[in-house]
């Protein structure tokens, strides 16, 4: 029998002032948070505090960061024996509304089948990269109800890893045993459960707005002492917030700061927000993906499935090892994004796209950017020669730089079919290789 995630009993939650200073009201404070979105819906957040308990169970510390369909924070579980050494957990708190809760709901039966699966007679390595989801309950807010997912708290993603080294990208040495976690995380969303992670929604404030994707791959805590420290500093420092028509908007606070010491061991695969079953009659063929990151059959809405899990990985690898893009799409001109430079730059790394991929894709996107036979209609939108993977890869060299290529092209083909999976890719020789 599996556990439900969801309490069938709905809590109103009430505000406790918690220990320390009171935050400060700063109307002055920019709209940098959720307030800053285009289409900000103040109804549909949830006016969440700091020091405010949550199901009579989790008080809020700090925010953590937001989405475009949440808010996520840090917490303490009070209710805890005083014998019992502290525990802390990360809250996602759903916005309202039929749309949010349908994709809340939908969220927590994939998370049920993690749950089902990784419990059963049948172990697989990768479960262990996997962020799991703890508890789920459901809070009433002022304009509805509001699906809470409870977490373990990780530390950071991987390019601010990367920044807390003193680097501009991940070691070699360190990036690569995280690669063949996630590989066995992904394998086991793949292969055991049949789940497409896809992309994220939550956005820490610190990051850059770029699916799987480096901000969706957590760093466990190197040392427990850095969440008590963290937790006083917020207790005594806690962070500002504004009133955005009477609602209160903190500031967030997700950096938990510089590595205590050496020896971040785990990296985890989180963010199922807009994960999806891949065991379905048909292709998926809805927009997923930040653009940068989009698969090929994506953008050209040919339906897609499990390999465009594999296309993101490929691509996320420059943003790993550099903190730079392979593809961005951007007009040179107007410099905003366009579907037809972006297929201009992968055409000149990868070839023209096979004509079996255009027959998938959608008529109208195909006629717009290809001819009947297949010929790119924007040729002069086709970066110049000197636009290849060597010399988009100028920080590797030698035998390094040609087995790291080698990899990625594994995962970087116009056809999804011709993608290696997951499993594949875990005994690729530049993983292992040392020179």
């Amino acid at each position: 029998m599996s556990r439900s995630f969801l309490t069938n009993k709905s809590r109103r939650s009430f505000y406790t002032t918690g220990r320390g200073p009171t935050p400060r009201l700063r109307p002055s404070l920019p709209t940098i948070e959720e307030d800053a979105r285009p289409n900000y819906d103040v109804k549909k957040y949830y006016p969440a505090r700091v020091g405010e308990t949550l199901s009579e169970k989790y008080r809020l510390i700090s925010k953590l960061g937001w989405g475009g369909d949440s808010t996520v924070w840090l917490a303490e579980d009070i209710k805890r024996w005083f014998w019992q050494p502290n525990q802390y957990l990360t809250l996602k708190i759903m916005n309202s509304g039929v749309r949010e809760g349908k994709s809340a709901e939908k969220n927590l039966k994939i998370f049920q089948r993690i749950d089902e699966l990784r419990s059963g007679p049948s172990s697989h390595p990768g479960q262990a990269y996997i962020r799991l989801l703890k508890e789920s309950f459901k809070i009433q807010g002022p304009r509805g109800g509001h699906i809470c997912m409870v977490f373990e708290p990780l530390r950071e993603p991987l390019w601010l890893l990367a920044k807390h080294l003193g680097g501009v990208g991940l070691p070699l040495a360190i990036l690569k045993p995280f690669l063949k976690q996630l590989l066995q995380g992904l394998d086991f969303l793949h292969s055991h459960c049949h789940v497409i992670h896809t992309g994220n929604q939550c956005i820490p404030l610190l990051t850059k707005i770029l699916d799987l994707k480096s901000d969706n791959f957590l760093t466990g805590f190197e040392d427990p002492n850095i969440l008590e420290n963290y937790v006083r500093q917020q207790q005594d420092h806690p962070a500002p917030y504004k009133l955005h028509n009477s609602r209160p908007i903190f500031q967030s606070r997700p950096d938990f700061g510089p590595l205590k010491k050496p020896g971040v061991e785990t990296v985890k695969i989180s963010d199922f927000s807009a994960a999806v079953f891949g065991d379905v009659d048909a292709p998926h063929n809805h927009d997923i993906q930040p653009r940068p990151f989009c698969a090929p059959e994506v953008l050209l809405k040919a339906g897609w499935s499990y390999s465009a899990d594999v296309w993101n990985m490929g691509v996320v690898l420059w943003e790993l090892l550099a903190n730079t893009a392979l593809l961005n799409g951007r007009d040179r001109h107007s410099h905003k994004y366009s579907r037809a430079v972006h297929l201009a730059q992968m055409i000149r790394l990868l070839g023209p796209p096979p004509i079996s991929l255009l027959e998938k894709a959608d008529k109208k996107i195909c006629s717009d950017l290809f001819s009947s036979q297949g010929e790119f209609r924007f040729p002069d939108l086709i970066p110049p020669e000197d636009f290849s993977f060597s010399n988009l890869t100028p920080f590797l060299q030698g035998e390094e730089k040609r087995l790291f290529l080698a990899f990625a092209k594994r995962m970087l083909q116009w056809d999804p079919e011709y993608r290696a999976t997951a499993r594949e890719l875990y005994g690729d020789p530049w993983l292992d290789y040392k020179p």
